[in-house]
């Protein structure tokens, strides 16, 4: 019997360009961004993939075994509140945030040669890319974006002045990194139990008045527990001022230093950092703020609104998270199943095996449509400021939150399983995709405040009356006659859940609860059906060789998750996912064989 060399018995995914494998990601960006923005982003794109699949990944294998360590004294007993990280760690944030401007590209005019500001979609898309190999360095990336969005909202002149070219930097000794530290012991999700106190500081009288006008107004007494990137130069948290009323509404958002004017430390002390899960090569700490210098920002009464802006941004950084753990864990799937031999032939030959890739490549495929939809409608909020735009956003976000990081604890759990013994030994890359993309499952507390979240939008803002319009509309204007039976039955899957969705606001808030994590689930699933089936009209449309193909991952994705049999996947007995398994691969995932 011929022996199997060694590349067939463990296949891995060394040598492939992230970006030039994901023909998925390719058609998403050619679907939402302008000819011209498709075409000048193509060498950002393929540079990325090229760095995150060759140099990333090494670098956060090193970083995940070498995490931060902090360091509270220096030798003579004074208190430093150092935290020291392996230099592959700050390899990576020079990638992310110098080579690659991630952190600034939607802020700052002409970064990476752009005229004008980045598009979101193509700022989420490098990401997307980058956190395929490396999570944790991306968390201080996506807060410093959106402490950079707060500022840009709510912060008067001063503040913008003083701190957005540094939250905006294109080169790592210029970069000031941001941070949010919003959850405390007795509180945790509830921010209305919110403890830390804020106080109105008193400047010297012999001080200037532009010493005045230069010098935080605000001091903050408190403790936060968990505290993400806890060694940021601008922290943003919330505070209740002396006398202001309890719950959220007394709250207001305070801007907090790591360094005073004259060059001191600010008043808080790191009590420790987190031993975690994953994300290990982030430093996550416990923080007291004793007297801790603060500039207001916005409106005082309106501390926690503005806050939701940050918190809106990091849970699409979330979803994207979550996305990129999903597509490495398929894109290692495919090449193992490739490449492996058992039982006389290749397990991607194995039936079995064949409709398992197909259920974790439409579960990437649908949560990327997702995703990046929402990436555009975010750019349209941010270019054109539209109600109707901003409605549906407040919806989508939520619905991506929830939804998007739920099945990437699926998928990165079966694609570990699928490599078998190997998918739970640390010398590869399925333990650290399983670990990393359970954080953003929990990033601001369990599934269920993001379930809450899109109930409190329905209530009091109406969004899901602007989602319902918006996928009533995009249905009808799908008049593709070969998609007229499945845009026939998804219409009136719509049309039934918006009568539950109604149903729900007669309810006691009680009894509302109860079906409402099932419902926002199948929310999100006629959502990705609706764009997978207006992907398939438009690769028809435009004569694109993907049609056929389009239709029968929006199809199949129907059948696995919104008509349910009670013998189970009603499509356990269609065929089609094992006929034409190379033709739905192959428009996934590029790779060549012997990889």
């Amino acid at each position: 019997m011929p022996a199997l060399d060694e590349q067939s018995l463990m296949p891995g995914t060394e040598g492939i360009n992230f970006y030039e494998a994901d023909p998925i990601l390719e058609q998403l960006l050619q679907r939402h961004l302008s000819f011209e923005d498709y075409e000048r982003a193509q060498p950002l794109l393929l540079s990325m993939g090229a760095v995150a699949s060759e140099r990333m990944d090494e670098l956060a294998a090193i970083a995940d075994r070498h995490g931060p360590v902090l360091r509270q004294y220096d030798r003579r007993g004074q208190r430093i509140d150092e935290v020291t990280f392996h230099p592959a760690y700050h390899e990576l944030e020079r990638i992310a945030y110098q080579d690659f401007a991630i952190a600034a590209c939607t802020h700052r005019e002409g970064a990476l040669g752009w005229p004008g500001h980045v598009p979101q979609p193509i700022k989420f898309a490098l990401a997307y890319l980058g956190m395929q190999a490396e999570a944790g360095v991306f968390c201080p990336v996506s807060m410093t974006d959106a402490l950079a969005r707060v500022l840009e909202r709510y912060g008067d002149e001063f503040l913008k002045q003083r701190f957005l070219p540094h939250l905006t930097a294109l080169s790592l000794d210029q970069l000031q990194q941001g941070a949010m530290f919003l959850t405390e012991k007795q509180g945790g999700s509830d921010v209305g139990q919110t403890a830390t106190i804020a106080r109105r500081h008193e400047i010297n009288e012999g001080s200037s008045q532009n010493e005045a006008e230069s010098w935080p107004q605000w001091q903050l007494w408190g403790e936060k527990w968990f505290c993400s990137n806890v060694s940021a130069d601008l922290i943003l948290t919330l505070a209740r001022p002396s006398g202001a009323p309890a719950g959220t509404r007394g709250l207001g958002l305070f801007l907090v230093p790591r360094r005073l004017p004259d060059g001191r430390r600010n008043a808080y002390t790191i009590n420790r950092l987190k031993e975690k899960l994953g994300t290990r090569s982030l430093a996550t700490g416990e923080v007291t703020l004793e007297g801790a210098l603060a500039y207001q920002v916005g409106a005082l009464e309106r501390g926690f609104v503005q806050m939701t802006e940050m918190i809106n941004l990091t849970r699409i950084w979330a979803a994207i998270g979550s996305l990129a753990a999903m597509r490495r864990s398929l894109l290692e799937a495919t090449v193992h199943a490739h490449g492996r031999i058992v039982f006389g032939r290749r397990l991607c030959d194995h039936p079995l095996m064949r409709r398992q890739l197909v259920d974790l490549l439409l579960e990437v495929e649908g949560c990327a449509a997702l995703a990046f939809e929402t990436t555009a409608v975010l750019e349209r909020v941010d270019r054109y400021g539209r109600e109707e735009d901003r409605r549906l956003l407040r919806i989508l976000t939520p619905l991506c939150k929830y939804y998007i990081p739920k099945r990437g604890e699926y998928v990165t759990l079966e694609a570990l399983e699928m490599r078998g013994g190997n998918g739970y030994v640390e010398d590869w890359v399925n333990p650290r995709l399983l670990r990393d993309a359970i954080v953003n499952a929990i990033w601001e507390g369990a599934s269920n405040v993001i379930v809450l979240d899109v109930a409190r939008a329905m209530s009091r803002e109406g969004s899901h009356q602007q989602l319902f319009t918006w996928l009533e509309e995009r249905l009808r204007a799908l008049q593709d006659p070969e998609l007229a039976e499945s845009v026939h039955d998804l219409q009136t899957s719509l049309q039934h859940l918006a009568s539950r969705f109604e149903a729900l606001m007669t309810l006691d808030p009680d009894s509302a609860q109860l079906p409402l994590r099932g419902l926002v689930e199948r929310l999100a699933q006629v959502t990705i059906a609706m764009l997978l089936l207006e992907q398939a009209a438009t690769s028809r449309r435009t004569s694109q060789r993907g049609g056929p193909r389009q239709r029968l991952v929006a199809e199949l994705f129907m059948r696995r998750h919104l008509q349910p049999h009670p013998d189970g996947w009603q499509a356990d007995n269609d065929r089609r996912p094992l006929e034409q398994f190379e033709v739905l691969i192959q428009g996934a995932v590029r790779f060549r064989q012997g990889t």
